[in-house]
C-alpha cells in the first residue's frame, strides 16, 4: 500500500513493517548475544550472529542504495535509525563494514557492474 502525503514522499506500509520485522530479528541476535547463543567463532572469527546481522546490514544498505528514497517517509525516519543504532550495538564494527558492502554492491548493480 503507498499513499502520498502533502510534502510528495512516497508512504509504504511494506516498508514500515520491513523495518519493524528487521528491528525484531536484531532483537533476537541481540538476546543471543546475551544468553551466549551462537557466539562460537568460525575459521574466520565470525560468529553466527555477527553473520546474521552482517547478512541483515548488507540487505538493508542494498535496498537503499537500490531504491534512495526507500524508508525516507517521516514515519520510517525513526525506525529506520533505530534500526541502525540496535544494529551496531548488537555487533559493533559488523554492521558498519557490511552496510558498507551492501551499498557498494547497489553501486555495482546501478553502474551495471
Amino acid at each position: 500500500m503507498m499513499t502520498i502525503n502533502q510534502t510528495n514522499s512516497t508512504f509504504s506500509l511494506d516498508d514500515l513493517c520491513e523495518l519493524a520485522n528487521l528491528e525484531g530479528d536484531l532483537r533476537e541476535i541481540a538476546a543471543h548475544e546475551k544468553l551466549g547463543i551462537g557466539k562460537q567463532p568460525d575459521e574466520d572469527g565470525f560468529t553466527d550472529n555477527i553473520w546474521a546481522v552482517a547478512w541483515l546490514a548488507q540487505e538493508l544498505a542494498r535496498k537503499c542504495g537500490l531504491e534512495p528514497h526507500r524508508y525516507t517517509h517521516n514515519s520510517c525516519k525513526a525506525l529506520f535509525g533505530d534500526v541502525v543504532a540496535l544494529g551496531r550495538a548488537v555487533c559493533p564494527g559488523a554492521w558498519d563494514h557490511f552496510y558498507n558492502v551492501g551499498q557498494e554492491e547497489a553501486r555495482a548493480i546501478l553502474e551495471g557492474w
